[in-house]
């Protein structure tokens, strides 16, 4: 079961120090719709984005590929549209549909980071900090440690350009999944998945994670807690997200998120979970072929996952554990991180008792 994946995490230190400068390196401005303009310069043959400033002449910025996904969904230009027109030399007609079709809303949020735009969102979008997250889920691991007693490890951290995640664990939590009468269970981790996102990509979510520790596949269960990032309307002009009343709205997240945080290491809700687990591990998959068919159709995921998933579960045993491990080791070798989360959930859905019939029936 050896990681092929070398892709580089950042250290706790690392991921810190770069969260300060993208903290203060950064703007968020609000703006009227119809100022915002895409424009084309023949020069560098490149497309970047005119910002309007208060009192000021426009601030021309980059365009993230983030926020290229974001501007096509916003004017409902198919992405496959979009790409062609930017990767077949077709910009200038990429600036024109963009400035077209934009909705005229009254008034945008405009994130900037590294002179370019890396989100357009609703003028209500609520900020939820990554800096600030980082600080609090480490204050909060301290407090657990020093108030239970409990060792807590920081397994792995990743900052993509759409999300934060911070994966922890600790050796506390201990547990056991029996897949097969002949085969000596699998000793487990329970831990903790905290996700955030500054750029609309979806909510801050904590969910409960187990890794499994003879080949460090990870779990990632159903979402426990979630924060929308909807706020208060936000005024024309830059945004100041360190105000009073913001402050406020800060505190109350801040305590719920102990909260989570605390419940998800609790070895009653840990146990809970590997119960359950244990329920449907042993269940034997009599046709893998079929079942992976219909994994794949279920969640999506793309064909040229199959022969990789098939060749990973054929080293599993082949049950309902086995199927859901197969898929938690080939999510190891994604590049994408997004992608390997994504897989890393689908492998706790396959331990459902839901998902069971779409892996045991011939139908």
């Amino acid at each position: 079961m050896e990681n092929k994946n070398q892709n580089k995490r950042p250290t706790l230190r690392e991921l810190f120090f770069e969260l300060e400068r993208q903290k203060a390196g950064r703007y968020d401005i609000v703006v009227p719709s119809k100022e915002l303009k895409v424009v084309y310069d023949v020069g560098t043959n490149k497309i970047s984005m005119d910002v309007p400033q208060p009192e000021a002449a426009p601030k021309n910025h980059g365009i993230t590929n983030y926020a290229h996904h974001q501007l096509a969904d916003k004017c409902g230009i198919p992405w496959r549209y979009y790409d062609k027109m930017q990767t077949e030399g077709q910009l200038p007609l990429l600036a024109n549909n963009v400035n077209t079709w934009l909705p005229n809303k009254e008034k945008r949020l405009v994130r900037v980071l590294d002179n370019n735009v890396r989100a357009v969102l609703s003028d209500k979008y609520r900020c939820i900090d990554n800096y600030d997250i980082l600080l609090q889920t480490l204050n909060q691991f301290k407090e657990l440690q020093e108030k239970n007693h409990l060792t807590i490890d920081v397994k792995q951290n990743q900052l993509t350009d759409s999300h934060l995640y911070i994966k922890a664990t600790s050796p506390d939590l201990v547990g056991e999944v029996f897949h097969l009468e002949n085969r000596a269970p699998e000793p487990v981790h329970g831990g903790i998945i905290i996700s955030n996102s500054e750029v609309g990509a979806g909510s801050f979510k904590v969910e409960p994670f187990i890794n499994v520790l003879v080949c460090q596949n990870g779990l990632i269960r159903e979402k426990v807690f979630k924060r929308v990032h909807i706020g208060r309307e936000h005024s024309l002009g830059y945004v100041n997200w360190s105000n009073k009343t913001l402050e406020l709205q800060d505190a109350a997240l801040w305590a719920k998120i102990g909260d989570m945080i605390t419940q998800t290491f609790t070895p009653e809700l840990f146990q809970k979970w590997i119960n359950e687990i244990n329920q449907i591990a042993q269940t034997d998959i009599p046709k893998p072929t079929l079942a992976i068919d219909n994994i794949i159709k279920h969640f999506k995921l793309p064909e040229n996952k199959k022969n990789a998933l098939i060749d990973q579960f054929t080293r599993e045993s082949p049950t309902q554990w086995g199927l859901s491990m197969a898929v938690t080791r080939v999510a190891q070798d994604e590049d994408d991180y997004e992608k390997q989360i994504e897989l890393e959930k689908i492998g706790a859905k396959i331990l459902n008792k839901e998902i069971t019939p779409l892996v045991v029936k011939s139908g």
